[in-house]
């Protein structure tokens, strides 16, 4: 069994990438204050997106892939690092949003080979970026423009008496999504967010749905629980370098966001 397919038979679950995945647009739990009416008003926010997936991974081009289906604790037990952080302007008019999201997940298994005891480090590292922008039809509802790019990293180390080897594989791809958000105040503190997006590029389709519920507590600070699902649908190569992700991210989410 090469790298690729010991990878995905032992260890199917990590290679979610999740999220912990969001993938991507961050939960997009901004604050979702209206605009000023001139000038600009900035947020940054850490989060994390508690994500497991659903769907199928293939590595070689026979049979319709692997079925996965993990929960978010299922895959936390192979988290190394995790990082995520949202950055949104807007105006009254206009809006830009960025989006970094990074999950490093890792394994470690032992193996007889020739007699001898092989130690083998299984690694997976996924980015997920989003930049764009949109225009605002009101201070409730935005018309969106953006693109993601995906890196996903698999690599394995074996170590031995005899020494070491290392192999990895890079897949990268990007995609370009419409869509829209919807903000919602409710009272003084209280505010709700839907937003939706379907895109392709890279993947055959792709599509985003969040849902978001937010208290901010003062005009700096706001704290947001979401539930995001990101699914996407990637086919590339044939024979050897052959790789499917069609994967749907889902799961509850946490933000901390600053409005300044």
């Amino acid at each position: 069994m090469n790298v690729k397919e010991n990878l995905v038979a032992s260890h199917s679950p990590k290679m979610t990438g999740v999220a912990l995945t969001l993938a991507a647009a961050g939960l997009l739990l901004s604050s979702a204050r209206p605009a000023a009416a001139q000038g600009w008003e900035y947020e940054a926010a850490a989060y994390a997106w508690l994500a497991g997936l659903d769907g199928t991974i293939g590595l070689v081009p026979i049979g319709s892939g692997q079925s996965v289906d993990a929960s978010f604790s299922d895959l936390a037990g192979f988290l190394d690092f995790a990082a995520a952080g949202h950055f949104e302007a807007r105006t009254s008019r206009f809006l830009l949003v960025g989006d970094v999201n990074y999950v490093g997940l890792g394994a470690e298994r032992d193996a007889e080979v020739a007699g001898a005891t092989v130690t083998v480090d299984l690694d997976y590292n996924q980015w997920i970026l989003e930049f764009g922008g949109g225009y605002r039809l009101s201070s409730e509802f935005d018309l969106l423009l953006v693109g993601r790019y995906y890196i996903q990293d698999l690599g394995e180390t074996a170590v031995a008496g005899f020494g070491s080897r290392a192999s990895g594989t890079t897949y990268d791809w990007g995609d370009i999504f419409v869509g829209a958000r919807w903000t919602r105040p409710l009272g003084q503190k209280w505010w709700f967010s839907l937003r939706g997006d379907v895109g392709a590029g890279g993947s055959q389709f792709a599509w985003l749905g969040n849902a978001a519920l937010g208290y901010r507590f003062s005009d700096l600070v706001t704290l947001g629980l979401a539930y995001r699902i990101l699914s996407l649908d990637y086919e590339t190569g044939s024979g050897a370098d052959y790789y499917k992700w069609d994967v749907a991210l889902n799961g509850l989410g946490l933000v901390l966001g600053f409005t300044f």
